[in-house]
């Protein structure tokens, strides 16, 4: 049996622990719930990093290859980052080095793609990229065929009835292999030599580093620490997200800032005024709260979450933005994205998909 991999590291969430090296995690859809558990046991799941060897392509790559070793890679990585950290959470922000600035990038830009939420993402994606276009390459002739060849009626009527079924939001998630969502993600975060693209870095390093440092507020975290933000209702990606946030400690975040974007601007605090630090972390926790995928965490002798309410969650579906109508023809243009549960995902089957 694979052993249990910590999507969220200890060395992280160690500077969230009390003295007996136990954090608080509250549920993200039930504030009330909550527990301690020992950090060793906190965020992780059984065999998320692991890859069987059978999954390899070449013959020669599954020589002396341990199915562990994207795990064991990970914990070197976190070595690396760890005297990093402790300076940050120390408050040494003098001793901080550009290679420490760099290995914060790179522990930013993986810890962004380590969890479910990541993963939720890619699959939602996928799944509508093919979902698009076996709506664009179906028509009735071939829609007879598929359920003549599944041994079912076959009529015009049922052609009709099966090409509904396939365009509405009943479509089969597209789900990869576990091997192919662990390699994506390393890509992702780290970047592809062979096609000189930087991964993730290349977002955060063009922006300004601050750290927000609170004088009363605590912070808090989740088991999807890392946030990419930008002011509005539109989608935020990782190459228009205009702030990142990682809390790295509970008197301590850090921000990655566009350095044209102004704070202030958009109704945040200037963090050039000493309480605005504290402003600032109650907005942050809140965004740290609200992507949670299952955990809320937080020091065992602080209260963030205190009188806080959470928006509903997100869920991956159509949102129409645009309509075009002439005296035959009504075009929707809809943009496929996290939307809130109060929102609800168009029905695919009564529109002329415009993207």
């Amino acid at each position: 049996m694979s052993p249990r991999h910590h999507t969220v590291p200890q060395l992280y969430l160690r500077n969230f622990a009390d003295a007996s090296e136990q954090v608080m995690l509250v549920s993200r859809d039930e504030l009330s719930l909550a527990h301690r558990s020992a950090i060793n046991r906190a965020i992780a799941e059984v065999g998320f990093y692991r890859i069987e060897t059978e999954a390899l392509a070449r013959e020669e790559d599954k020589i002396g290859f341990d199915p562990e070793d994207v795990e064991a890679a990970l914990s070197k990585l976190e070595s690396a980052i760890a005297p990093t950290i402790q300076k940050l959470v120390e408050g040494r922000f003098a001793a901080v080095d550009e290679s420490d600035w760099y290995r914060l990038i790179q522990f930013t830009a993986l810890q962004t793609v380590r969890g479910h939420r990541w993963r939720d993402d890619i699959i939602a994606l996928i799944t509508q990229s093919v979902h698009t276009q076996v709506l664009a390459d179906l028509n009735e002739e071939k829609a007879r065929a598929a359920l003549a060849h599944q041994g079912k009626p076959s009529t015009a009527a049922n052609a009709a009835a099966f090409v509904e079924d396939l365009a509405s939001s009943r479509f089969p998630r597209i789900v990869p292999p576990q091997a192919v969502l662990v390699q994506e993600s390393l890509k992702m975060a780290l970047g592809d030599p062979e096609t000189d693209d930087r991964g993730l870095a290349q977002y955060l390093v063009e922006k300004k580093i601050e750290v927000i440092v609170p004088k009363n507020a605590t912070v808090l975290t989740s088991d999807e620490p890392v946030c990419w933000w930008s002011p509005g209702d539109d989608p935020v990606g990782y190459a228009t997200a205009q702030i990142v946030w990682l809390p790295l400690s509970p008197r301590l975040i850090v921000q990655f800032r566009e350095p044209t974007f102004d704070l202030t601007a958009h109704e945040l605090p200037d963090l050039r005024v000493g309480e605005a630090h504290d402003e600032l972390v109650a907005f942050v926790n809140r965004v740290v709260a609200s992507q949670a995928e299952r955990w809320i965490v937080h020091h065992p002798n602080d209260a963030p979450i205190a009188d806080m309410v959470l928006p509903a969650r997100e869920v991956w579906g159509d949102e129409l933005i645009a309509v075009r109508e002439d005296a035959t023809t009504r075009r929707e243009l809809y943009v496929h994205h996290r939307l809130q549960r109060g929102l609800e995902p168009a029905d695919t089957s009564i529109k002329q998909d415009a993207r």
